[in-house]
């Protein structure tokens, strides 16, 4: 158990140390998924340039495309699962994406019917462990103290 607090301890030190040099961008993205209809906002990707899953890459199940915000020409980009691509139903040369107010660099995806991903779905998982990690240092903190302390009662005096 003691083990286990510590690598929450440092895990969680270790994300604070590189979200702070990264300026929390993972961690607002999170939050601001909490409330969508007030931090998300509607712009369009327009598409310089698409590359197709690679077999032999890293890439094999999403296209990625970057070019420019229509809104305030940030160039950008993102990758779309192959099979929404497959599904015909999505211009490829003008994307819908969601921007995030808090975080102007960054675009996720906006699909045909505007819904937006709850924080802990799928497609945010690369959001939702950053700040989950960050919480946990309290309790793994308070444990560890608790055990440090319950092991220096029971050490025999000598």
């Amino acid at each position: 158990m003691k083990t286990l607090c510590l690598i929450l301890i440092f895990l969680g030190l270790s994300i604070i140390g590189i979200e702070a040099i990264n300026d929390f961008s993972k961690t607002k993205i999170f939050y601001a998924s909490l409330n969508p209809e007030k931090n998300y906002s509607k712009d369009i990707l327009v598409v310089n340039e698409k590359i197709p899953p690679s077999n032999s890459g890293s890439n094999k199940t999403s296209w990625v495309f970057y070019g420019y915000c229509k809104s305030d020409k940030l160039k950008s980009g993102i990758a779309i699962p192959i099979n929404i691509i497959e599904s015909g139903s999505l211009n490829t040369s003008q994307i819908p994406i969601w921007r995030i107010n808090t975080v102007k660099d960054k675009i996720l995806y906006r699909r045909q019917n505007n819904v937006i991903n709850s924080p802990f779905s799928y497609e945010m998982r690369q959001y939702w462990a950053t700040p989950l990690f960050m919480i946990a240092i309290l309790p793994a903190l308070f444990c560890y103290l608790n055990i440090r302390r319950k092991e220096e009662k029971h050490k025999p005096v000598t």
